[in-house]
């Protein structure tokens, strides 16, 4: 099932589907992009019901690694704790990804290849797929696409692969896997599905979760291609309006340990951007409140509200800065 991450009725959708194939008397494994493959000893211990809701968003560091508000996926995730269900984790460690993204897989030793899967980077049609994202986020040169192609190709082999040893192996015998991932990881079959099959041929049906929008067509075809996007496509409505997240541009990055919180990315012509925030800046506060975690911000925004000014205070080069960003208004 592809979803869209921040989209509440995709996951009330997702908590339906689990129950009607429990209901059914599936035995049921429920796998999700939201976890790295590293962290499986702490999904088995949830599935078991050893952990409490907080030692768990501790343990798998919720914040730093999936930085979503963890109410979107409560539903699920319960349900996988309280019916005692396998909760398989398909990521790989997002670092290596992000690696990838800045320097290449030319970048990388010979030690650091091991750590890859098999990756197919000669389908067309996936990479003119993924060109047409790119160009919506940035406007960068060849090699700068290359090596974004190449992050995208091993984020989908890794939880292919992922998904494929698990369904090899004893465990997996009688039961019905359950995927939740984004949609650019589901939709045409280029992502985890024709990657999944490459390495293990068993049957399966894919179900894409678009929210309601002018021109929707135009995201649902991929031109000149006979492709379908998924065996079932199921249309929801649009976030309640007080339930949607103000964004201003930037990918943020966290140190638990040291209680920091700093820009990795800034995205070109975000609100970001035209404010001045630079890559390395780190926040101390906003509007006058310390900040500590990413939750904090993502809080402040709600509490601020769209179409707002909003001051941050930043350290930038050891310097301490005051800068004021006005957020997003709700139509964009």
């Amino acid at each position: 099932m592809g979803e869209v991450h921040d989209q509440i009725e995709h996951h009330q959708i997702q908590v339906r589907v689990l129950q009607g194939l429990m209901e059914k008397g599936k035995n049921v494994v429920v796998a999700m992009e939201m976890f790295e493959r590293s962290q499986q000893s702490l999904l088995d211990r949830w599935s078991e019901g050893i952990l409490t809701e907080e030692e768990f968003l501790k343990e798998t560091q919720w914040e730093t690694t999936w930085a979503l508000d963890y109410n979107l996926y409560k539903g699920v995730l319960d349900k996988v704790r309280s019916r005692h269900l396998k909760l398989l984790g398909l990521n790989i460690q997002r670092d290596l990804v992000r690696k990838v993204a800045q320097n290449g897989i030319e970048g990388f030793s010979l030690e650091d290849r091991n750590w890859l899967p098999e990756m197919n980077l000669t389908d067309q049609m996936h990479r003119a797929y993924i060109a047409s994202i790119y160009k919506n986020h940035k406007g960068g040169s060849a090699k700068e696409f290359e090596f974004f192609y190449q992050a995208q190709c091993l984020w989908d082999e890794a939880m292919a692969e992922t998904l494929s040893e698990f369904l090899k192996s004893p465990e997996s015998s009688g039961k019905t896997i359950l995927v939740f991932a984004g949609n650019g990881h589901v939709v045409f079959d280029f992502g985890i599905p024709k990657r999944f099959y490459r390495r293990t041929p068993i049957p399966y049906k894919t179900i894409i979760l678009k929210e309601w929008r002018k021109k929707l067509d135009e995201e649902l075809t991929l031109t000149k291609t006979p492709l379908t996007l998924a065996n079932f496509l199921w249309i929801t409505r649009p976030n309640p309006l007080e339930k949607q997240r103000p964004r201003i541009g930037i990918v943020l990055k966290e140190k638990e340990d040291l209680k920091e919180v700093w820009i990795e990315r800034v995205i070109p012509e975000s609100p970001a951007e035209k404010a001045g925030l630079l890559p390395g800046d780190q926040f101390i506060a906003i509007e006058g409140k310390e900040i500590k975690k990413m939750k904090d911000i993502h809080d402040a925004f709600v509490k601020k509200g769209w179409g707002k000014d909003i001051n941050i205070t930043i350290i930038r080069e050891g310097e301490k800065k005051e800068i004021k960003i006005t957020l997003p208004p709700l139509k964009d």
